[in-house]
């Protein structure tokens, strides 16, 4: 136990180091090493504490005795596999920022960025460990501010200015929710200490009702649900490309971490309807979130804010899968509630994975071509091929295809979804059903979205001199990329790893997979059904590829390659004018949902002379789609700066109008008094 303490206090002297030489390396040839090498040590020992967590015992270490400030440090399971997450993004996102972070060398405040990185990954460590209301939130706010900064860290562009001000107000509106929820928890309870919480016959249900409502609203405001999730669109995209990958593959799963500790630890889950309606709830929320997280994600040009629409939806199927293991619990279904646990908390560590490659493939893209428009790239895979290969691996995972990592969490929970049959209750088995459309649209979306990410990005004709001029990545982004991709595949072919690590981690009532083992859904009477083994699947996939090999080399007989034009229709000769266009792509999709997107077109023709009418000089199309979330909010920003303006002008400076304030106060209290209003 003693080597446990030591790695805890290892782990925070890395990062803790790592933030000081940043502070201190300015201006130093070597600032990069200085900075994210205590980095990279201090994630590999995170790997590794979580590890030692789940083959040993939980480590509790108290620093202080006081009621308030009692430093608690308590990591099991749970927090041991939220910190796995943690530590394996920030590993490699660290290697990868050795070369990335290079781009901002001409900044003055470059070794900031590795001060604020080393801090923002500790702070989510901490947060994970914390086992006290006072120093969850207080590093909490520390996660807030240092991704804040993190974000408007290319603070000469006026967008990211206001792209973090949105986060930061939209964190904070989540933070006073949190809050809110662990007073009333200790209202009932009396003690700091989140082991007061666990203690489920001091607090009363109604208690516990407000008290997760308020949670869920605060985490899922972190977390990016729908219709909180204004901030995160704007945030990711401005951020650079190694921190939006920080915040969208760890970040947003300490949202997670927060609701799931709520749900099964500070709550005991059982067979009462009392907890029914909060996994209804869930499912509807993660249902409507995976749906429109999509839908934007499907439209949008830029490839961050692709990615972090994306990331929308992940979150929405991730809850998914905990309101459902609810449900199932609620009607005593307890091997479907595993079930879809383990499916939503496979899909956690997912898209923690798949999605920090992506943003780091994405600002591979950026780093080469020096934009985000997908609308300028083409042809990189022949520019860039090992990040088209990774970019290629993150593609099939997200999108939920065979052999790949995605596809095991995706078919866990659509299992899950198609299992509802096993209620007792017709109008819920009917309800549920809408959320399996709703994650079949989703998945099929995803799949458009990202097949025109993919296709547009790397294949076809290079559209501007900038992809044209791209060149591969350096060594460093390259090793960081591989190693999530690796990942993906590994996690994909042999899921038992992560299922079985789930098991352990969260100490489940069910037995653990061997590696030739199938995966299945098992009914209330004991029959399996929807069986899956991918050792399987990957043999078949592979015997297919050796089949068509051989029938096209040896019964095929001996072949000859020629080489011809593509064929141009009779215009004579291609371009990359001639070409599907991201917008032109996607445009009869967003037909199909004009109601969500209200498309508009604009057409605006230019002539050689205002006399002819008829001799055009060009045309320009515009497209356009309807953000309705952010019209929604600019509406209530506007009736705020309304109402605020009219409140202003009480404000008028004289000193006689604020005593008359003062005595219009004093006598409304002494008439509150006097009639019995205020004892």
């Amino acid at each position: 136990m003693l080597e446990n303490f030591h790695l805890v206090y290892a782990i925070v002297g890395f990062f803790s180091l790592g933030a000081i030489l940043g502070l201190f390396s300015r201006g130093k040839s070597q600032h990069v090493y200085l900075t994210y090498i205590p980095s990279i040590i201090g994630s590999f020992l995170a790997v590794i504490l979580s590890i030692v967590v789940f083959t040993s015992e939980d480590i509790h270490i108290t620093l202080s005795s006081q009621q308030i400030f009692n430093f608690e440090i308590f990591i099991d399971g749970v927090a041991a596999f939220f910190i796995l997450i943690i530590g394996l993004i920030s590993f490699a996102v660290s290697i990868y920022s050795l070369s990335y972070s290079k781009k901002f060398d001409d900044k003055k405040n470059n070794s900031n960025l590795g001060m604020l990185v080393n801090l923002f990954i500790i702070s989510m460590i901490l947060v994970v460990a914390s086992n006290n209301i006072f120093f969850f939130l207080i590093f909490w706010e520390l996660m807030s501010l240092t991704s804040f900064f993190l974000v408007i860290y290319e603070h000469d562009n006026e967008n990211n200015l206001k792209s973090g001000l949105t986060y930061l107000v939209m964190t904070h509106l989540g933070t006073a929710f949190i809050m809110a929820s662990f007073l009333f928890m200790y209202a009932q309870s009396g003690s700091f200490s989140f082991d007061s919480f666990r203690d489920a016959g001091i607090i009363p249900d109604y208690v516990r009702d407000v008290a997760f409502i308020l949670a869920f609203i605060g985490f899922g405001t972190k977390a990016g649900m729908v219709p909180l999730h204004i901030w995160l669109p704007q945030a990711h995209p401005s951020a650079p490309s190694n921190i939006s990958a920080l915040m969208s593959a760890v970040m947003l799963k300490i949202a997670i971490y927060g609701i799931v500790r709520y749900l099964f630890d500070f709550n005991s889950i059982d067979d009462s309807s009392n907890y029914l309606w909060w996994g209804l709830g869930i499912v509807v929320i993660g249902s409507v979130s995976a749906l429109v997280g999509i839908l934007y994600a499907l439209v949008e040009r830029d490839i961050k804010r692709i990615l972090a629409f994306s990331s929308i939806e992940n979150i929405g199927i991730i809850l998914i899968g905990l309101g459902l293991s609810v449900v199932f619990a609620s009607f005593n279904l307890t091997s479907l509630s595993i079930l879809a646990f383990v499916a939503s908390m496979f899909h956690t560590l997912n898209h923690a994975i798949f999605k920090g490659l992506l943003f780091m493939t994405a600002g591979s893209i950026h780093y080469s071509t020096h934009t985000k428009n997908i609308e300028d790239l083409g042809g990189l895979i022949k520019k860039m091929p090992w990040t088209g290969l990774m970019f290629l691996i993150g593609t099939i995972a997200i999108i939920g295809l065979p052999p790949l990592n995605g596809f095991i969490s995706e078919w866990l929970i659509l299992q899950s979804l198609l299992s509802v049959f096993q209620i007792p209750s017709t109008i819920l088995q009917v309800s549920l059903a809408f959320a399996s459309l709703a994650l079949a649209l989703t998945i099929g979306l995803a799949a458009a979205t990202f097949v025109r990410l993919f296709g547009i990005s790397f294949l076809s004709k290079s559209r501007t001199l900038k992809a044209a001029n791209a060149i591969e990545v350096p060594r460093f982004m390259l090793t960081g990329k591989a190693i999530l991709a690796s990942a993906c595949i590994v996690l994909g072919i042999l899921p038992f790893i992560g299922i079985n690590l789930i098991v352990t981690a969260f100490n489940l009532s069910y037995t653990p997979l061997s590696p030739f083992e199938p995966l299945s859904i098992i009914t209330e009477d004991g029959k399996s059904f929807a069986s899956l083994m991918m050792p399987a699947v990957l043999i078949i996939l592979l015997s297919v590829f050796v089949s068509i090999f051989v029938f096209v080399k040896i019964i095929g007989g001996k072949t000859s390659t020629k080489k011809y034009n593509t064929w141009d229709c009779g215009f004579g000769g291609l371009s990359e004018r001639t070409q599907y266009t991201a917008t032109s792509l996607v445009e009869p999709l967003s037909r199909v949902f004009a109601v969500f997107y209200k498309p508009k077109n604009e057409i605006i023709n230019s002539f050689y002379s205002d006399q002819n009418q008829y001799l055009k000089k060009s045309i320009e199309v515009s497209y356009t789609t309807r953000n309705i979330f952010e019209e929604f909010y600019d509406l209530v920003l506007s009736f705020n700066l309304y109402i605020l303006n009219k409140i202003r002008k009480i404000q008028t400076g004289k000193i006689n109008a604020y005593i008359l304030y003062i005595m219009i106060a004093l006598l409304s209290l002494l008439f509150a008094m006097g009639t019995g209003l205020i004892e």
